[in-house]
């Protein structure tokens, strides 16, 4: 992308143009259309093994240009952890049903049942609080019950699957449609046909103990998709809940290729704000940095090095690779980006714009920051704003 104009960037308030103009320097761009390509690669392997995709809007803040071009793409439900995300895509016209993937809060209940049409759950309290929410709605609000396979995070074990429920399904104004399980975000775990299978079989002793039909089984996110390329997915899973894999094109817990044409739908870019030859190796006492790190060194003589406008506090540094040749990142503090640039080609130079690759952990705290101007490309045909 060329460096844009203020009229380029899609800015919601007085607020965020202020930011616009101080931080133009200082950008993630995306490319909407290529997210909407993703998505239709995903959707169509998904529905090529009877799967619906679920499309995790999370990590960009629920920005609706991004929501749409996964709208666009195929997917019909979105999902996302935070409320605020969804009342964001609410107030610019999304109109589709939502997912609530994060737990709801007990205080949460009332706004859960008014944004979302369906949540994920492991607490039999917390849908007594969603039930009365409903009814004071005069709705049916649909609930899917989290259970635990082996991740150690959110989920009942499945041995409680039936008992919690059983303390779900008859409450008024709650339809109980499915059960989720989720792995590997917490303990690393991966995905495997075993594990999914603790989720199936849960779903089994539900249906046959309440004798009830659940409607969906939805076995995880983006690294479960190696499970459908391989032909180890249990048959009965027939929903995934995917971010990662539309966003980035990737999937960063295993090393398989995903069908998804795009890895490259988000850009970082920063401003160089000194280049100075310098002894590689700090003088003094050693001692934490900044962020409680303890620094290793090594001696390679004396480097050219350029210092940019992007720190710590602006997104996780730890997750940027440089797209020019010979640029390597050094460290980086609050404020302050060190990147070797002695073999750089071509040579760098105060005022250049460096620009960088992002994972997903990179691209997700740049877009939750206000400090990074946002400059979205809509899809083909369609407005940015």
């Amino acid at each position: 992308m060329t460096t844009p104009s203020v009229r380029q960037i899609c800015i919601p308030c007085l607020y965020c143009v202020w930011i616009a103009l101080e931080s133009i320097r200082l950008r993630i761009e995306v490319d909407c259309e290529r997210i909407r390509r993703n998505a239709k690669s995903i959707v169509g392997f998904c529905a090529a093994h009877n799967m619906e995709v679920v499309g995790v809007t999370k990590g960009t803040c629920g920005h609706p240009e991004i929501a749409r071009a996964m709208l666009a793409g195929g997917v019909r439900m979105l999902a996302d952890s935070r409320l605020a995300n969804v009342r964001r895509m609410r107030t610019a016209g999304i109109d589709v049903p939502f997912m609530l993937l994060r737990l709801p809060c007990l205080s949460e209940a009332a706004e859960v049942v008014q944004r979302t049409q369906v949540s994920l759950n492991s607490q039999v309290e917390t849908v007594r609080a969603l039930s009365c929410a409903a009814q004071a709605r005069d709705i049916t609000h649909q609930v899917m019950l989290m259970i635990e396979t082996g991740d150690r995070r959110e989920g009942v074990m499945p041995e409680d699957a039936v008992s919690a429920a059983r303390g779900m399904f008859k409450l008024p104004g709650i339809e109980l449609v499915g059960v989720a399980t989720n792995v590997s975000c917490i303990g690393g775990v991966l995905p495997t046909r075993e594990n999914t299978q603790l989720l199936v079989d849960a779903a089994r002793d539900i249906e046959q103990s309440l004798d009830i039909d659940l409607q969906v089984i939805s076995g995880g996110h983006t690294a479960s998709l190696a499970l459908l390329d391989s032909g180890e997915m249990p048959p009965q899973v027939n929903q995934v809940r995917i971010g990662e894999g539309i966003l980035m094109g990737v999937d960063t817990s295993g090393n398989w290729p995903l069908p998804s044409p795009h890895q490259d739908a988000f850009n970082i870019v920063a401003e160089v704000v000194e280049v100075e030859t310098k002894p590689s190796l700090p003088e003094g006492p050693i001692t934490i940095d900044a962020f409680g790190r303890i620094p290793h060194w090594e001696d390679m003589g004396t480097r050219r090095r350029a210092i940019l406008a992007i720190g710590e506090q602006d997104l996780r540094i730890d997750g940027l690779h440089p797209k020019r040749s010979g640029v390597s990142i050094v460290s980086a503090s609050s404020d302050y980006l060190v990147v070797d640039v002695t073999e750089a080609t071509p040579p760098v130079h105060l005022g250049d714009e460096l620009e960088f690759d992002a994972i997903y952990a990179a691209m997700a705290t740049a877009m939750a920051n206000l400090g990074v101007t946002k400059v979205i490309e809509p899809i083909k045909g369609v407005n940015a704003c």
